[in-house]
């Protein structure tokens, strides 16, 4: 009498590997899920210490939109906001982009139009800091296809659009 033992097997094996296949793709879009709060948290985290830099000297400080020399810059978010109370560098790396990006130091670009103004003394809400993505509508935003933009009112938005007033897209 002759077993049937491989056709049994087969079956299982491709429930197994389907089941293994789905596990793999809730893990990943539960890490995706955890790095999109973590970013959004770190932008808040960071108006906060905005908010607080404004009170201490009466002003934004005036930064460039993504500093190309952070090291040689001395007007830099990281180096702002350094004395703020709690302020942790990491803050200003989105936990989803790319390690290319990361090495950079800060993944985020600032608005230029804030320098030296006010977060609170403003007649029209704008954004403050958007994910670098946004300059590059070919490459898809961190989060899903979008991309984080904080506002000067201290709330954040996952956009798929970046703000219109971005001086410069490639």
């Amino acid at each position: 009498m002759k077993t049937r033992s491989g056709a049994v097997f087969l079956p299982w094996l491709f429930i197994l590997t389907m089941l293994g296949s789905l596990l793999w793709l809730l893990i990943r879009v539960n890490q995706g899920i955890r790095s999109t709060e973590a970013c959004r948290d770190q932008l808040e985290n960071i108006y906060q210490a905005l908010r607080f830099y404004e009170q201490e000297n009466g002003r934004l400080p005036a930064l460039e939109l993504f500093p190309v020399n952070p090291d040689e810059t001395d007007e830099t978010l990281m180096k702002i906001l350094s004395d703020q109370p709690g302020f942790q560098p990491d803050w200003l790396i989105c936990p989803s982009s790319p390690e290319v990006l990361r090495e950079q130091g800060i993944t985020y670009l600032w608005n230029t139009e804030l320098n030296q103004s006010s977060l609170s003394d403003r007649d029209s809400i704008t954004w403050v800091l958007v994910d670098i993505h946004a300059l590059d509508d070919s490459l898809p935003g961190p989060h899903f296809g979008k991309v984080h933009i904080l506002y000067s009112d201290g709330s954040v938005e996952l956009s798929a659009d970046p703000p219109h007033s971005l001086p410069v897209r490639l």
